[in-house]
C-alpha cells in the first residue's frame, strides 16, 4: 500500500453495530457496489444482527436489529430495530481523504439512533479515522453543537424513547461529540489491528436500568482468513474498555459475483458467409426459420428488409436482435443492405433498430469486426406510431416447460420491535397462457407456502377490523392458494408512449382492476407515469384465496424515474394515495448487474402511523429487495429465479398494490441503458 493509495476493498470490515468501521465508531469506507453482508456482533448489554447493502458505490444501507440482553443465551427485554444510512460525500485520493456522513437509526429506535460525518485516510499499512457525531454519537458532549446557528438543531434530544427517530431528529442536540481511531494492517494475511475512542457515553442505559458504561476506548482484533479464495468471512473479538467483551462474526459476497444465466437459443443456425442470390422468403417462410419473427416490407427489389422481433423473456434485447438480423439476412437477397428490426413485448414496441448488413458479415460471419463497428453504423431512432402488427407468442399452442416460471420468494425481517426475526418461504409457480384475439394477455400462478414463524404475530399483536397487510400471518398460514389469475392488455401508441389496464387477481392478498401509463422515451435518463387501482381485499378464510371480504379500496399515484450515471443506478420517486387511505411517498434506488440480478431499497414515509405493543408509533416503511436469477447454476433451467426481500411483516401504511406487470421493467428492454451495457452480445453466438 502507498500512502493515500488505493484501500484494498477486502480489507474494509464492519464495526460493532454493522456499518463499516473500527470497534465501536464508524469510518468513511465503502463497499463496491453490489456487496452484501450479514453477521451478529455482541457486547454488554445489546446483541445485534444485522445485513447490509451497498446498492451504489457512495450509498450503503444497514438492515439492523439491537437487541437488549446481557447474555446471548438469554430472551432479549426489547428489541430496538433501525435502518443505517451511508453516503460518501468525497472520495479519498492522494492528498484527500474519504469523506462520509451516516444516519445510524435514520429510520428506527431513538435508542440506537445517532448521527456522524467521519473521514478516513489510508496511509500504507494504517487507516486513521476521525470524525463528529451527534445523538448517541456525540453523548459525550466535547462541544456545542456547530450545526445551532442554522435553527432548530440545538435544541434539547431525547436519546431513549418510544416513538420513532425521525428526519427533524437528525444532527440536533445542545453539544456533539468526537471520535477517532486507526486500524492496522499487519503483516499477517488477513489479520488487522483496530483501536478507536469514541463519544459514546451510554446515556440511554444508564438511565434505564443503572448501567455501568465502559471506558470509551476500545481495542480488538480483526482476522479475515482465506477459505479457498473465499475471503467474506469476518471474525473480530475486542474489549471495551477493560471490563466488557465484544465479539463479532459476519460473511459477504458481491452480487456481480452470482453466476449469469444461460440463455439455450434452440434451432440456432450459423451466419451465411456469402450472399445468395435468393429472394427474401415470404413471411411463413421466414417465420418458420425464425420463430420469433414477423416480417414486412420484405420485396424483393427494396434494399431494406423490416421485421417485429417479439422478444423472449430471457436473453438481453442485442442478443435476440443479433439473432434475428442472422436469420433475416441469411434468407435476404443480395440488394438489401438494412435491416430494421422494431422490438415488441406483450404488444408494447420499442424504437426501431437499423442495422448494416454489411457490417454483420464482416463482425459475425467473418470474424473481421466487433460489437463496435456494427453499433458506429447502427442507427436507432423512435417511432411515432405502434408497431405494423401486434405479434403473437411463437407457438402460442405448444407449451413445454419454458413457459412455465418458478419463483422462490423468501421475505425475512429485523425491523421488528416485538418479535426477533421473523421469516416466510415460498414457491411460485406460474405461466401466461395464449393471447385472446392477439389483444389480451393472462396470467395464472399458484404459492405454496414452505416455512414461516408468523404465527407469532396473531399472539403479539392485535388484529385490526380492516388490515390491509396484517393479516398476511393467515395468508401464509394456507398451504396452497391461487397467487394470481389476471388478464391484461397492453398497448404503446408510440415507442415512446406505453398503456397497460388490468383485472383479476393481481397479487397473493388483493384483486382487483386498474392501469398504468408511462412515458419513456428510449434515449432519456428519465421516464414519468402514474398508476391507478380498484383493490379488493381477498379472504384468507375462503378456499384457494379465491374469496373477497367485502372491502374495497382505491390507489393512485404518479411517480417519476431517473438513471444516475456515475452509479449506474436509477432513482424511483413516487406519491400518491395508499391502500390504507393514507397519502405519503416513496424513494427508492435500483441497481441492476449484467448478470441479471437486481438490488433495490427504499423508504415510504406516510401521513398515518402504525402502532405497536409498547405505545410507539411509525409513520414509515423501509424494506430491501433482491432478485437473482438461478439460470446460471448447473441443471436449473433460465426461467427460474428467486426474490428476497427484508421488509417488515404486517404493516398497514405505505403499502400500494403490487402491480404484476409494470411497464418500467417491462420497457427496460428498450432503453438506451440497456441497449448499450449489452451490445458486445449482438454479434455473439449463444
Amino acid at each position: 500500500m502507498t500512502a493515500g493509495g488505493d484501500l484494498a476493498r477486502a480489507e474494509t470490515t464492519t464495526n460493532l453495530y454493522g456499518a463499516l468501521g473500527l470497534n465501536t465508531v464508524p469510518n468513511a469506507r465503502m463497499d463496491p457496489a453490489g456487496t452484501i453482508r450479514a453477521g451478529v456482533s455482541t457486547a454488554d448489554p445489546y446483541v445485534h444482527s444485522f445485513i447490509g447493502f451497498q446498492l451504489a458505490d457512495p450509498v450503503s444501507v444497514v438492515l439492523r436489529q439491537t437487541a437488549e440482553v446481557s447474555n446471548i443465551n438469554d430472551e432479549p427485554d426489547r428489541l430496538y430495530p433501525g435502518l443505517d444510512l451511508k453516503l460518501r460525500l468525497l472520495e479519498e485520493t492522494a492528498y484527500t481523504p474519504e469523506l462520509a456522513l451516516g444516519l445510524q437509526s435514520a429510520i428506527g429506535h431513538k435508542r440506537s439512533a445517532g448521527e456522524y460525518l467521519a473521514l478516513s485516510k489510508r496511509y500504507h499499512d494504517f487507516d486513521f479515522t476521525a470524525g463528529l457525531g451527534w445523538g448517541r454519537y456525540g453523548s459525550a458532549g466535547h462541544f456545542d453543537n456547530p450545526l445551532k446557528i442554522l435553527g432548530h438543531f440545538d435544541q434539547a434530544r431525547p436519546l431513549d424513547g418510544e416513538d420513532p427517530n425521525q428526519p427533524n431528529d437528525w444532527f440536533t442536540g445542545e453539544k456533539v461529540g468526537v471520535f477517532g481511531g486507526l486500524e492496522y494492517f499487519t503483516p499477517i494475511d488477513g489479520l488487522s489491528l483496530k483501536a478507536d475512542y469514541g463519544a459514546d457515553r451510554y446515556a440511554a442505559e444508564s438511565t434505564a436500568f443503572d448501567y455501568d458504561a465502559p471506558a470509551p476506548w476500545a481495542f480488538g482484533a480483526n482476522y479475515t482468513p482465506d477459505i479457498r479464495g473465499y475471503r467474506g468471512m469476518d471474525i473480530a473479538l475486542g474489549m471495551l474498555g477493560t471490563d466488557k467483551v465484544m465479539a463479532r462474526l459476519s460473511f459477504d459476497g458481491n452480487i456481480k459475483n452470482w453466476p449469469t444465466t444461460k440463455h439455450e437459443i434452440k434451432r440456432e443456425v450459423p451466419f451465411r458467409p456469402y450472399r445468395t442470390g435468393l429472394n427474401i422468403p415470404s413471411q411463413m417462410e421466414l417465420k418458420a426459420a425464425a420463430e420469433n419473427i414477423q416480417l414486412y416490407n420484405a420485396h424483393a427489389d427494396t434494399r431494406t428488409a423490416s421485421a417485429n422481433l417479439t422478444l423472449q423473456n430471457r436473453g438481453s434485447l442485442p442478443l435476440q436482435i443479433g439473432r434475428a438480423a442472422k436469420h433475416m439476412a441469411n434468407h435476404a437477397s443480395p440488394h438489401v443492405e438494412e435491416l430494421t428490426i422494431r422490438p415488441v413485448r406483450m404488444g408494447l414496441s420499442g424504437p426501431e433498430i437499423r442495422l448494416q448488413r454489411a457490417s454483420l458479415e464482416k463482425s459475425a460471419a467473418h470474424n473481421q469486426g466487433s460489437a463496435s463497428e456494427v453499433w458506429h453504423t447502427a442507427d436507432i431512432r423512435p417511432a411515432d406510431k405502434p408497431a405494423l402488427k401486434r405479434s403473437h407468442r411463437p407457438n402460442q399452442y405448444d407449451y413445454g416447460l419454458e413457459d412455465i416460471y418458478l419463483s422462490i420468494d423468501a421475505q425475512g425481517s429485523l425491523s421488528e420491535e416485538d418479535s426477533t426475526g421473523l421469516y416466510r418461504t415460498s414457491l411460485i409457480v406460474g405461466t401466461q397462457t395464449p393471447q385472446l384475439f392477439g389483444l389480451m394477455d393472462s396470467f395464472f400462478s399458484l404459492r405454496l407456502n414452505v416455512a414461516d414463524n408468523l404465527d407469532r404475530l396473531a399472539q403479539i399483536r392485535p388484529r385490526v377490523l380492516l388490515p390491509v397487510r396484517s393479516d398476511i400471518d393467515l395468508f401464509a398460514d394456507r398451504t396452497f392458494a391461487v397467487e394470481t389469475a389476471f388478464s391484461s392488455f397492453t398497448h404503446s401508441f408510440r415507442s415512446d408512449l406505453h398503456l397497460s389496464m388490468m383485472g383479476g387477481y393481481l397479487e397473493e392478498q388483493y384483486a382487483g382492476v386498474g392501469g398504468e401509463i408511462l412515458y419513456r422515451p428510449y434515449d432519456a435518463r428519465w421516464a414519468i407515469g402514474g398508476e391507478s387501482f380498484l383493490a379488493f381485499k381477498r379472504d384468507p378464510q375462503a378456499s384457494m384465496n379465491l374469496g373477497l371480504n367485502g372491502d374495497h379500496l382505491l390507489s393512485a399515484h404518479i411517480q417519476g424515474w431517473y438513471d444516475l450515471p456515475i452509479w449506474d443506478t436509477t432513482l424511483n420517486a413516487r406519491f400518491g394515495r395508499h391502500l390504507a387511505e393514507d397519502i405519503g411517498g416513496t424513494l427508492a434506488l435500483q441497481k441492476r448487474f449484467r448478470n441479471g440480478a437486481m438490488l433495490e431499497g427504499y423508504v415510504t414515509v406516510t401521513d398515518q402511523r402504525d402502532f405497536d405493543l409498547f405505545g410507539g408509533t411509525t409513520s414509515s416503511d423501509h424494506g430491501i429487495r433482491l432478485s437473482l436469477p438461478l439460470g446460471g447454476f448447473k441443471y436449473v433451467p433460465d426461467n427460474v429465479d428467486a426474490d428476497l426481500r427484508f421488509v417488515p411483516f404486517g404493516r398497514d401504511i405505505g403499502q400500494s398494490l403490487r402491480n404484476p406487470i409494470p411497464l418500467y421493467e417491462l420497457t427496460e428492454p428498450f432503453s438506451a441503458r440497456h441497449i448499450a451495457q449489452y451490445w458486445d452480445e449482438v454479434v455473439q453466438t449463444p
